[in-house]
C-alpha cells in the first residue's frame, strides 16, 4: 500500500475567527442598545421631570395671581354685588351700630352673586406653561363682634376655594388652596373720587366741555350739563336719570335733557365704562364739628360742636368760662393721653413749607406771629411765640389735624423762585420753580369753621406721580364755607391734596373767575368733593365749536391713585353716607397638590 508523507500546514482555523467576531459584534450591539435605551430613559425622564416643574409653577403662578385678585382686584366686584344692600339698609334707615347692613335671609343670593363675579375665572402663561385658576365661595357669614358705638363699618366672612392646573406639554399639576376672605364694610372716604358734587350747577349754566379731563372716579349728584367732548376716563356716576348735553340742529343748538351716553354735537369720552345713571346718591358732610374735636384731642367720632367749656378744658384755660377762647395759637395737651393737634382761635394766614425735612407751619394774625416745626417720625415739635420765646415737646409729633376757628384768609406754600417755563411740564408734573410745602412725611388735615382762600401753590414734597409709595398727604376742609381760589393766586396753580366744602350750596371755587385775562389752569392732584360746582373760569365756543376759557381758570385734575377705594386719606378725613366693601383680606388654611 502506498503512504503519503506527512505534511507541514497549520490546521484550519478561519472559521472560528468568523464566528468569534460576529459574537462580539452581537455583544457589542446588545451592549451599544442597553447604553442607549438608558441613555434616552435617563433623557425622557429628565424631560419628564423639568415638564413637571414646569406644570407646577404655572399652577402656582395662578393660584398667586388668585390671592391678589382676591385682595385687590375683586374689591369694585365684591362692592357691586353687596352694595344693593347698604343702600337699602340705609334707605330704611337702620343703625349699623346694631343692625346687619346683610341680613341672613340674603346669604344665598349673596354667594350666589360672588360665584358670578367677573375674575373668578382665569388663564394665563408662565415660561411656556398654560394655568387656569377658579375661585369659589362659600358659607358666607356675619361677625356679630364687629358691631362699634359709631355703626361705622361691620366685618363679614365667606370661605373661598382656588382650584388652579397648571400644564406643561403633556404634564399636568393641580394646586388647590382654601381658606377665608375677610370683608370689611363701612364708610369710605370722600377723597376716593376725583370730584364728587351734589349739584352740577347746570342751572347757573355750569357745564363740563371739551378739554377737561378727569381720570378718576367721578359722580355728580344731579343738575349735570356736558358741552363737547370733555374725558371721563375712568366713567362717570349721577344719581339722576337724566343729564343735559348740548344738541346741534341745523344752526341752532339747544341744552336738552336726555338719558344718553352723547348726542349728536356732544360725545364726552367716557373710557369705554359710560355714564350710569340713577347711581345711589351720596350725601356730604354739612360743617367741621368733627375736625375742631380732632385738633383739641376730643374723640373725632362725635359729630356735634364742641362746646365753650370742653374748648377751655382741653386747652388748659380756665378763664373762659364765660367767653370763647383768646385768638391764637394753641398746642393742646389733653389730660386723656390723646395726641392733639394745633387749634387756632380767630382768622388766620397759614403758610407751609419744608426746612431739613421738617414741617413748617407758619400762623399769622394780624401783627401776631407763630412759627411750629415738626420734626419726622418722633418730634421734637417747637413752637416759637410771637414774642420770641419757645417751647419744645420731645418725642412728640401732633396728630396731623390743624383747626382755625374762623376763616383761613390766606392759604399757601413758599414762593415761586421763577418764572414758569412755556410749555409747562406734561402730566402735571411739579415745574422745579414751585418749592414744595407738604414734607414727605407729613400727613395734614387743615380745615376752617367757614372759609379757606388759597393763594399760592400748594405740593408734595414727593409726588405720588413717581413715587407710589409717597407718605405725605394733604387734606383741605372748608366748614360751613368754600374752598377758594383768591385773587392773588399765580396763573396755573399747583395744588396737591383732597378738598372738601360740603356746606350747602358751597364748593371749589374762584374769586372774580369771570373777569380779567385767562390764569391757566388748576392743576389739582388729589380729589374734591362739594356740594355744588361752581364756575371756576368763563368759557366761550369758538367758531369750529371747541370750547376755551376766556376768564379764570381752566380745570387739569388728575387723581391721586393712593386714593383709589378710599385706600389712602388725610387723619380725620370723613367718609361718605354709603357702606361700600373697602378691603377683601384672604386668609389661607390648607394647600394641597397633585
Amino acid at each position: 500500500m502506498k503512504q503519503h508523507p506527512p505534511t507541514n500546514r497549520p490546521p484550519r482555523t478561519g472559521g472560528y475567527v468568523v464566528v468569534t467576531a460576529l459574537v462580539m459584534m452581537v455583544v457589542l450591539m446588545l451592549l451599544a442598545s442597553i447604553i442607549l435605551t438608558g441613555s434616552v430613559a435617563g433623557v425622557q425622564q429628565a424631560g419628564g421631570h423639568s415638564g413637571l416643574i414646569r406644570a407646577r409653577a404655572a399652577a402656582e403662578a395662578g393660584q398667586a395671581r388668585a390671592a391678589f385678585t382676591l385682595s385687590e382686584s375683586m374689591v369694585p366686584g365684591i362692592d357691586a354685588v353687596l352694595n344693593p344692600y347698604a343702600t337699602q339698609f340705609l334707605q330704611q334707615g337702620q343703625n349699623a351700630a346694631n343692625t346687619q347692613i346683610i341680613p341672613n335671609l340674603q346669604f344665598g343670593t349673596v354667594i350666589t352673586q360672588l360665584n358670578a363675579m367677573t375674575g373668578t375665572s382665569q388663564s394665563g402663561t408662565v415660561n411656556g406653561a398654560d394655568f387656569t385658576t377658579t375661585i369659589s365661595f362659600s358659607n358666607f357669614r356675619f361677625d356679630p363682634g364687629s358691631y362699634n358705638p359709631q355703626g361705622l363699618g361691620q366685618q363679614y366672612y365667606v370661605d373661598y376655594l382656588v382650584t388652579s392646573q397648571g400644564q406643561s406639554g403633556a404634564f399636568n399639576r393641580n394646586v388647590e388652596v382654601n381658606g377665608t376672605l375677610r370683608i370689611s364694610m363701612g364708610r369710605a372716604p370722600l377723597n376716593q373720587y376725583l370730584l364728587l358734587a351734589d349739584d352740577g350747577g347746570s342751572q347757573e349754566e355750569n357745564f363740563f366741555g371739551t378739554g377737561m379731563n378727569y381720570d378718576g372716579p367721578v359722580q355728580i349728584n344731579k343738575n349735570w350739563m356736558f358741552a363737547g367732548s370733555p374725558v371721563f376716563s375712568m366713567g362717570a356716576k349721577t344719581a339722576a336719570s337724566t343729564v343735559k348735553m348740548r344738541t346741534c340742529n341745523g344752526r341752532t343748538a339747544s341744552w336738552d335733557a336726555v338719558a344718553k351716553q352723547a348726542t349728536n354735537c356732544t360725545t364726552p369720552n367716557w373710557g369705554g365704562y359710560g355714564l350710569q345713571y340713577n347711581a345711589p346718591e351720596i350725601q356730604l358732610p354739612q360743617n367741621s364739628f368733627s375736625q375742631a374735636r380732632a385738633s383739641l384731642g376730643l374723640p373725632a367720632t362725635v359729630l356735634t360742636n364742641p362746646s365753650r367749656s370742653e374748648r377751655c378744658v382741653a386747652l388748659g384755660i380756665t378763664s373762659c368760662t364765660t367767653t370763647q377762647p383768646a385768638a391764637g395759637v394753641y398746642l393742646p395737651n389733653p389730660a386723656n393721653g390723646n395726641k392733639a393737634g394745633i387749634y387756632v382761635q380767630g382768622n388766620a394766614e397759614v403758610r407751609l413749607s419744608v426746612q431739613n425735612g421738617n414741617q413748617i407751619y407758619t400762623i399769622v394774625q394780624g401783627n401776631q406771629t407763630t412759627t411750629i416745626s415738626v420734626a419726622y417720625p418722633n418730634g421734637p415739635t417747637v413752637v416759637t411765640r410771637p414774642d420770641g420765646t419757645t417751647e419744645t415737646r420731645s418725642n412728640y409729633v401732633p396728630n396731623g389735624q390743624l383747626f382755625v376757628q374762623g376763616s383761613i384768609t390766606s392759604l399757601k406754600g413758599p414762593a415761586r423762585t421763577g418764572a414758569l417755563p412755556n410749555p409747562l411740564p406734561a402730566n402735571n408734573a411739579v415745574p422745579p420753580q414751585i418749592p414744595p410745602a407738604i414734607a414727605s412725611e407729613s400727613q395734614l388735615n387743615i380745615a376752617a369753621a367757614t372759609d379757606i382762600v388759597v393763594q399760592g401753590d400748594l405740593t408734595y414734597q414727593t409726588n405720588p406721580i413717581t413715587t407710589p409709595s409717597a407718605n405725605n398727604i394733604l387734606g383741605l376742609i372748608a366748614g360751613s364755607g368754600s374752598v377758594r381760589v383768591g385773587t392773588s393766586a399765580p396763573n396755573d396753580l399747583y395744588m396737591h391734596g383732597a378738598l372738601l366744602a360740603g356746606a350747602n350750596g358751597q364748593g371749589f371755587k374762584v374769586d372774580n373767575y369771570d373777569s380779567g385775562n385767562p390764569r391757566g389752569s388748576i392743576h389739582l392732584l388729589g380729589s374734591l368733593a362739594e356740594s355744588k360746582e361752581p364756575p371756576r373760569g368763563r368759557a366761550g365756543f369758538a367758531s369750529n365749536g371747541t370750547v376755551t376759557i376766556q376768564n379764570g381758570y381752566g380745570d387739569a385734575f388728575n387723581f391721586d391713585q393712593r386714593f383709589i377705594s378710599g385706600a389712602k386719606s388725610p387723619p380725620f378725613f370723613p367718609g361718605t353716607s354709603i357702606f361700600s366693601a373697602q378691603t377683601a383680606l384672604p386668609s389661607q388654611r390648607d394647600w394641597t397638590e397633585e
